[in-house]
């Protein structure tokens, strides 16, 4: 076929080099510039909440530690 392709634009975790990862900044900044999509990871607190985080533990991304499905929201 002679379909063109399109590469598609995807903002890992919004888009870290200028916001936060995984922040509300971040992801606004992804659906005002039409981007095709973003990557995200979700995790359960112990409570079954889900929360958007990358890592399993908020160690590297807070001032806490501990892994996420050890805590409440």
């Amino acid at each position: 076929s002679n379909q063109a392709i399109q590469t598609k634009i995807f903002g890992h975790r919004g888009y870290p080099a200028k916001f936060p990862e995984n922040s509300l900044a971040g992801f606004r900044y992804v659906v005002a510039h039409q981007i095709d999509g973003v990557e995200f990871d979700v995790h359960l607190t112990s409570d079954r909440i889900p929360v958007i985080m990358h890592d399993e533990t908020i160690d590297r991304t807070t001032d806490g530690t501990g892994r996420i499905v050890d805590y409440t929201l």
